[in-house]
């Protein structure tokens, strides 16, 4: 046939070129017979499993003679594929076409491939070949419901279930039950047939105990994606369940008779009913008649007992109730006559008040337990009768978690199902006694639970009144509480002063927070809730501000109420402002901590800085309104100081400590460039005589953020190098001891340097992290898989230069601004901030390495300050500098001695090594140690006068002596392994002290 098409052809040509034979060849090929496909690719794209799709494809005659369209056909004969060529193929004359027409039914998920292949007589195109693609998806396969919960039977029972599957394709559908606990479920189809819908019957029949899931799987071909109707059944012993179980009753004398009861609950899917209920012993004996009673799901029956005590016993037994279900089945439950029910127990029983004035508020505390040994007992609320109007309740509390009552006004309030477990689980509950008039009270406070034998237990409350006042107050600052400027994200803390110079006793009461400026004022005790303050007496408390992100200005207001008719309300107007500020102060506030009556206090300091790019001028520096003048300027701004970028100046504080109790004061510092004032905030307490008071917070375990403070001057090569060698195995411990550790390091120039010392800077990184271009990264994690490499190349800090002056670079370097921004304003080179090294939450340890002292003009005792507030209030043990200095006769440096850094190292608790010592690890690796758990160890800020009156109390409570020890080398309080507090606790340590010398 080809060689026949072949000769037409000829014949053709022949023709055409004895009439043509003036045109050209090319347009002699213009009149052939030409077959085009009008698709270069066939795409189905998804398709479910057993679904058909068909596409055509035309073969298109685009020549100017007749072709016929011969065969069209599938080339790797995939089942999933069928071709056709409709009407058998045919004669395709010029500008027409012949249409193939291509199936798609996949059998299976996922690409299904073919080729098609179209074959013509055209003399061009004849044969051309298309790829076909498509998707196999999961078929959409009908079930309803998509869950079957058989709910709750008892063992060895069974329920059956119905589910509509719909097959809406034409391949049979294969039903299984698949999960790991498959067994109980079965199906009573396996197949159902193409294009029908079908009823399938499913059973449940646990033989064992418990909740149990499984699948029903329903799949097109074997390996598609099923889908699934989820089973799931709970099977239970029996069909009842017993509250309370055991059933308690209480301890009596022997012959003595005592009831109790039990609910029974029906927890299985089906009616049961009560055939008989018969106890192991006569000492038991049922009251309640139940037997023919029908018991629907969920339904409960009461169950009355009762037990008489014989001398012989038993004083416990067993209730069977016999029942029929889906056969005869018996529940059990115990019978218990040996105490130890869920029992309700409250400590006072009793509440004095004593006296107070009209107007006044006192508070005390009951404590709510169970007594018993068996499951935990319900608080469900309390009521009071008498003159409960004098009296009221605060929420209750389990610890520091207080729970709103759930309905009711005093003095009927319901709470909200709060359980008590035996043991020390206990709730507390305020109680306030608010006499509105004088004369003697009288209430019964009753506490309610769901304890069966004594539901709920009487407090007597007492108390009486007296006329009193009219109370004449002060009330300092006045005439508000100005915060003036705190820069966004800060927070700062200042307090106010009651006092009472009246003849007259003050009765206080509600003292609060009436205004909190939308959350950023808060009192961080918590509010006061009254108090009588005597003649002459007074009594102070800390406000604290959190400036947000956002900035802004915002007022507050404190009020209390006292014993004064005409003026019975008090408020104290709170004002302050957020704006960015060029000014930094380093410590952010001056805390001279709790200083004895009898000891001077030594002066506190603050490093004054500007931050910004531009110089600014700082024209006074005031001590404004506070709670008290205690606090004076040792070096008050005479005359404008003008600070170029970077640059400042120390700011000391005096503390006269003549006045008893807290003191909070603002320092304001006034800049040329600024509307309001730059607040300082000054904290002092003094007590009395003899007796210091040093107060921590513990710390989380396991973060340490480290600083290397690494001298590069010219002789310090070999030096750099030893640190180096030590990293890889400091880091190793670290990791044994599961020590989260970041590291970050700085040179000791605080100056540039005219030789190259590399990484950005010049030698004069003044604080900012190695290297300073970022050529590296400079905060490098311990878990980093190239910590120790990355780590070991920043110590490189180069050996250009000739000044140390460590100690500033240190401050510098963890303190604002280099601490808050990514970018150093100030400096030309970018991202060159310190953004994103200490954490929060993390120990710091600062680690020096010189081999000559310090230079940095500041006394140590200013650096000492600084680390001790580094981490907040309380929080002077989690800072510590650690010198690897000239130490000792033997060794050899640029220089003999390096006090200035022991001094501090000494001064925050760390630790003084030779720099001389060929393996650094033994110094290096108790830092690492130390951070590995709880802190153990809290330096004292005074010595102690002898261990005799040395105490220490944890979240308030004294601790035996046997559980911590006074170490005098260290001049520290040692809690031994099992008594460290835990992350969040107040520790405090108190002690009679020798009074230090003061310059």
């Amino acid at each position: 046939m080809v060689m026949g098409w072949r000769g037409r052809y000829v014949l053709l040509a022949s023709l055409v070129a004895g009439t043509m034979a003036c045109h050209e060849e090319d347009q002699t090929r213009g009149v052939q017979a030409t077959a085009v496909l009008d698709v270069d690719a066939l795409d189905f794209g998804d398709v479910p499993v057993g679904e058909w799709r068909e596409k055509d494809v035309r073969i298109r005659n685009v020549g100017y003679v007749p072709f016929s369209a011969l065969e069209a056909l599938g080339l790797g004969n995939n089942p999933a594929y069928q071709v056709e060529l409709t009407d058998g193929g045919g004669r395709v004359p010029p500008g027409e076409s012949h249409v193939v027409k291509v199936r798609f039914h996949p059998l299976a998920e996922g690409p299904v491939e073919e080729t098609l292949r179209v074959t013509t007589d055209a003399n061009v195109g004849a044969l051309q070949q298309v790829p076909v693609h498509g998707l196999g998806t999961p078929t959409r396969i009908g079930v309803n419901p998509p869950v079957l919960d058989y709910q709750t039977l008892e063992v060895d029972s069974d329920r059956t279930l119905e589910v509509t599957v719909t097959n809406p394709v034409d391949l049979p559908l294969t039903l299984k039950v698949a999960g790991n606990q498959a067994d109980p479920f079965t199906a009573d189809t396996i197949t159902v047939p193409p294009n029908t819908t079908q009823v399938v019957k499913t059973k449940y029949l646990p033989r064992s105990l418990g909740r149990m899931d499984a699948r029903l799987e329903v799949v097109s071909c074997e390996t598609c994606t099923p889908s699934v109707v989820d089973l799931q059944g709970n099977s239970v012993a029996s069909a009842f369940v017993f509250d309370p179980a055991p059933v308690p009753f209480d301890e009596i004398p022997v012959h003595e008779r005592t009831e109790s009861f039990t609910r029974a609950r029906n927890i299985t899917w089906r009616p049961v009913t009560i055939s008989a209920l018969a106890t192991s012993d006569r000492a038991f004996l049922p009251l309640s008649k139940p037997e023919g009673t029908t018991v629907q799901p969920d339904e409960v029956v009461e169950m009355r007992m009762e037990f008489a005590a014989r001398y012989s016993g038993p004083n416990v037994g067993n209730l069977t109730v016999a029942y029929a279900s889906d056969k005869a089945r018996e529940s059990r439950v115990m019978l218990d006559a040996r105490g130890g029910r869920p029992t309700l127990a409250v400590a006072p029983v009793a509440l004095d008040f004593g006296e107070l004035p009209v107007g006044g508020k006192v508070e005390q505390v009951i404590r709510i337990t169970n007594a018993g040994s068996n499951g935990p007992l319900t608080f469900t609320g309390v009521r009071a009768d008498g003159d409960a109007a004098q009296f009221n309740v605060d929420t209750p509390t389990r610890g520091t978690q207080p729970y709103a009552w759930k309905a009711g006004a005093w003095p009927t309030l319901e709470a909200n199902g709060l359980q008590i477990n035996p043991g020390d689980d206990a709730l507390e509950l305020k109680v306030y006694f608010e006499p509105k008039t004088e004369g003697t009270f009288t209430a019964t406070l009753f506490v309610q639970s769901n304890d069966l034998f004594t539901p709920e237990r009487a407090i007597t409350l007492t108390g009486r009144a007296r006329a009193s006042g009219p109370c004449v107050y002060q009330l300092r600052p006045q005439p508000k509480l100005e915060f003036a400027n705190v820069a966004p994200g800060r927070g700062a803390v200042l307090g106010f002063y009651f006092r009472n110079p009246g003849r007259a006793e003050c009765a206080i009461k509600n003292v609060h927070l009436s205004n909190d400026g939308g959350g950023v004022f808060s009192m961080p005790g918590g509010p006061i809730t009254g108090g009588v303050v005597l003649y002459d007496t007074a009594f102070s408390s800390m406000i604290a501000f959190k400036a947000p992100a956002t900035g802004g200005e915002f007022n507050g207001e404190l009020m209390l109420t006292v014993n004064n008719p005409a003026y019975p309300t008090v408020t104290l107007p709170i004002h302050a402002v957020s704006e960015a500020s060029c000014l930094v102060a380093t410590p952010s506030f001056v805390d001279f901590g709790p200083i004895r009556y009898d000891c001077a206090a030594k002066p506190r300091k603050t490093f004054v800085s500007n931050r910004c790019s531009e110089p600014l001028t700082v024209s006074d520096a005031i001590i404004g309104n506070g709670t008290s003048n205690q606090f004076s300027l040792m070096t008050p701004v005479t005359a404008p100081i003008t600070l170029q970028p970077g640059q400042g100046f120390e700011m000391e504080v005096g503390y006269a400590r003549d006045v008893l109790g807290q003191h909070y004061s603002p320092m304001y510092l006034q800049s040329d460039t600024e509307p309001h004032g730059f607040l300082v905030p000054l904290l002092a307490e003094t007590n009395h005589e003899g007796i210091q008071v040093d107060r921590f917070t513990q710390g989380t375990d396991s973060q340490l953020d480290v600083l290397f403070v690494v001298s590069n001057t010219t002789t310090m090569e070999p030096y750099q190098q030893r640190l180096r060698n030590a990293i890889p195995g400091w880091l190793a411990r670290a990791k044994e001891l599961n020590v989260d550790v970041r590291v970050g390091v700085t040179s000791t120039g605080l100056v540039q340097r005219d030789g190259q010392c590399g990484g950005g800077a010049n030698g004069g990184e003044a604080g900012r992290l190695f290297p300073v271009d970022g050529s590296r990264a400079r905060v490098v994690s311990g878990a980093s898989a190239n910590a120790a490499a990355t780590i070991q190349a920043n110590i490189e800090v180069g050996l250009c230069h000739n000044l140390v002056q460590g100690l500033e670079t240190m401050r510098q370097g963890l303190s604002a601004p280099l601490s808050e921004q990514a970018d150093d304003l100030r400096t030309p080179q970018p991202n060159d901030g310190n953004l994103g090294f200490t954490r929060i939450a993390a120990r710091m340890a600062v680690v020096v390495l010189a081999d000559e002292d310090d230079h940095s003009g500041f006394e140590p005792d200013s650096y000492i300050q600084f680390l001790h507030t580094l981490k907040g209030t309380g929080m002077s043990h989690r800072s510590n500098l650690h010198a690897l200095v000239p130490a000792g006769a033997s060794c050899s440096t640029a220089g003999t001695s390096a006090d200035r850094f022991a001094a501090v190292a000494k001064g925050t608790g760390g630790s003084v090594g030779s720099i001389c010592e060929s393996d650094y690890r033994a110094f290096l690796d108790p830092i690492i140690q130390q951070a590995g758990g709880p802190q153990a160890d809290f330096p004292l800020t005074a010595l102690p006068d002898g261990t005799e009156e040395l105490s220490v109390r944890v979240n308030g409570r004294v601790l035996p002596a046997d559980q911590w020890m006074y170490d005098a080398g260290r001049n520290a309080v040692i809690f031994n392994q099992g008594a460290v507090p835990t992350a969040g606790q107040s520790v405090e340590i108190r002690y009679r002290s020798i009074c230090a010398p003061t310059p």
